[in-house]
């Protein structure tokens, strides 16, 4: 059983978001992959590929996108934007979506084939 216990962040003087951010770090070590962004590594989560189906000229095209979860402190260039080209696994992507809350630790991108 986990015992949840509420933290008074205006007695202690931690935000919610450094917890988390404190968390993910620890998660990101232990877990994760490095992702090439401009010419620097960053640790990062990657999800599991989806592929989809999409109707063309012509039939059907095979499609797939995963997701990549960046620490917004590490990033040294802020934040990637749409069209920006990340390399994951020896292998380039592109970023089609990209979700963005500061205050929020986390970064998440949606990155697709460069082609896509």
């Amino acid at each position: 059983m986990v015992n949840l216990v509420a933290v008074d962040s205006a007695r202690t003087g931690v935000s919610v978001y450094n917890e988390i951010a404190a968390d993910a770090a620890q998660v990101f070590a232990e877990f994760g992959k490095q992702v090439l962004w401009k010419d620097h590594a960053y640790p990062a989560l990657i999800s599991e590929p989806a592929f989809s189906q999409e109707f063309e000229t012509g039939g059907f095209a095979d499609t797939g996108d995963f997701t990549v979860k960046l620490l917004r402190a590490t990033l040294l260039h802020g934040v990637p934007k749409l069209g920006d080209r990340i390399a994951c696994n020896g292998e380039e992507y592109r970023v089609v979506r990209v979700t963005d809350r500061p205050p929020h630790p986390l970064v998440t991108l949606v990155l697709s084939s460069p082609d896509a």
